[in-house]
């Protein structure tokens, strides 16, 4: 019986083998996504070559899939990290409903709609409150510093909801700056005793036509109060509470009755003023100017309206003058008298300046001097805005239709001879 040889059997590669081949494999893959034509097509015909003379085992296989978890793990994250980035950024832009609602879709969009920055200011615009209890619980959560009113959704004028908003807003002990939307006078003086750390209070579509000040003298942090009135407010109070804000730097009072009445001297107190507003100055005092304004050292802003008749308004120009750091100066229906050009033109620390003067006659003169003075001011003015009034437009038009019929007339005498 013929003996026969039996062949050996086939080297079967190491585990270590297979896993450095695999490596190679990958290698060769970024080279070909980074390499020119001719490289990507060599590293095909390479690896296709390779594929067919090496077996693959359930070995490589598992190297492979550890090698593609741990890169799509890395991508995963960076990818979560951009999606994060992205949401909270469209968050910015929802409303709080909206954004009360996203934070319900799952946990990743709970933690992006509960994010700090989402909260510290809260705008209500275009949004309709059913609740200022929860609406106060949700801000005082989030801890919120910065709310804003205007342009609030009020069913039936709100009347009936400004009630519970005074006896909830107190909850939201982190509150800094409030802007209230069209209210009763009522909500302003409580807010001021029942949020007594608030630093800003702007109030300038108030409903009623008198409130007091008294309040005020409780928010002894205050850096920023705004009160107006559409139909013009009456103090029941003087401004003597205004002597303890020592920290006021912006203050308007541009729609107050009878102001010149109301102890104005105190403003004098306010020292670290940065801008002033006030109307109604048509009756202020001859000292307003050196006994009121030129004590306001840190003035940058200053807004006078309504100085009409016996306003003293070259006297106010002279405090003006003698103010270095007031740059910028605005007029409202101001009178503008002989001798306004060469008072204006010697306020040469204005940089920016607005002037709306009334046009009730002598249009002509009035342009004359403001457009003088101006022109003295062209060497430091920045910024300049003359507004027109109806008056002007009035009296425009009327010249334009006198000038009209005479040349009709003249047309008619023409065609006739």
């Amino acid at each position: 019986m013929q003996d026969t040889q039996q062949s050996p059997p086939p080297d079967i590669p190491k585990e270590e083998d297979a896993a450095t081949a695999n490596l190679k494999d990958l290698q060769d893959q970024e080279q070909e996504s980074t390499g020119s034509d001719q490289e990507r097509t060599s590293s095909r015909t390479s690896r296709l070559n390779k594929s067919k003379s090496t077996p693959t085992t359930a070995e490589d296989n598992k190297s492979i899939n550890v090698h593609m978890d741990s890169k799509f793990m890395e991508n995963y994250l960076q990818n979560l990290a951009y999606g994060y980035g992205t949401l909270l950024y469209v968050f910015q832009y929802l409303k709080v409903q909206d954004l009360l609602r996203a934070g319900c879709v799952c946990t990743m969009w709970r933690d992006v709609a509960n994010h700090p920055i989402l909260w510290r200011t809260v705008r209500m615009k275009n949004s309709q409150i059913h609740s200022f209890e929860g609406l106060a619980d949700t801000l005082q959560k989030h801890g919120t510093v910065n709310l804003d009113l205007r342009k609030m959704l009020l069913p039936n004028g709100g009347d009936d909801l400004w009630p519970s908003f005074s006896n909830a807003i107190n909850k939201v002990d982190s509150l800094r700056k409030i802007e209230l939307c069209r209210c009763p006078a009522i909500v302003v003086e409580q807010l001021a005793t029942s949020n007594p750390k608030l630093e800003v209070i702007n109030a300038v579509t108030i409903k009623c036509e008198s409130m007091s000040l008294d309040p005020f003298a409780n928010v002894v942090n205050l850096q920023e109060l705004r009160l107006k009135s559409t139909a013009g407010l009456t103090l029941t109070s003087d401004l003597m509470a205004l002597k303890e804000l020592k920290y006021l730097k912006h203050l308007s009072l541009t729609s107050i009755k009878d102001l010149n009445k109301l102890n104005i001297d105190v403003i004098a107190d306010l020292g670290n003023l940065e801008s002033l507003d006030l109307g109604e100055c048509t009756d202020f005092p001859n000292s307003f100017g050196s006994g009121i304004l030129t004590k306001l050292e840190k003035l940058e802003k200053l807004r006078l309206e309504k100085g009409q008749g016996t306003c003293y308004t070259f006297e106010i120009l002279e405090a003006v003058k003698n103010m270095p750091k007031l740059e910028q100066l605005e007029l409202v229906n101001f009178d503008i008298k002989s001798g306004f050009d060469k008072a204006l033109g010697a306020c040469t620390n204005i940089k920016k300046l607005l002037i709306i003067p009334t046009y009730i006659s002598q249009s002509a003169t009035t342009n004359h001097m403001v457009l003088g003075g101006v022109l003295r001011l062209q060497s430091t003015l920045s910024h300049f805005v003359w507004g027109v009034t109806l008056e002007l437009l009035r009296v425009t038009e009327l010249f334009v239709d006198q000038c009209e019929d005479s040349e009709k007339k003249e047309k008619r005498k023409e065609t006739i001879w």
